[in-house]
């Protein structure tokens, strides 16, 4: 599948500095974003419900974690904070979908915390 590759690239470049970050952060996190969703999706056409909540929670810590990552550049981490929505809706949808609400009051409960704790401003 080439957006699970374009999904692992995505995030071996996440976990280095890029040369310019100021400029190549937001749209290096929308791309990661967009490629992981894009995988979930196609395992939403194939009702293959298991793995598409994997891509999904995937993507979510991802971003949570680059965003809490004190090594990572604060640009990255200022992208990851700000587009940490896009995730968090996805899983939104399909945790209602799948009647599972209480574990999306977790994850948001989770990215609540973290995101006031290791905010990067």
């Amino acid at each position: 599948m080439s957006s699970n590759h374009a999904l692992n690239s995505y995030q071996r470049t996440l976990s280095f500095s890029c040369k310019r970050p100021g400029l190549h952060a937001p749209m290096l996190v929308a791309h990661y974003i967009d490629a992981a969703l894009n995988v979930a999706k196609n395992f939403e056409q194939l009702n293959n419900p298991l793995l598409q909540e994997y891509y999904l929670r995937r993507t979510h810590h991802e971003i949570i974690n680059k965003m809490c990552d004190p090594l990572t550049h604060n640009a990255i981490r200022k992208q990851c904070l700000h587009q940490l929505h896009k995730p968090l809706l996805a899983l939104k949808r399909f945790y209602i979908s799948h009647n599972s609400r209480a574990k999306f009051l977790l994850l948001e409960r989770e990215a609540r915390i973290l995101s006031h704790e290791f905010n990067p401003f």
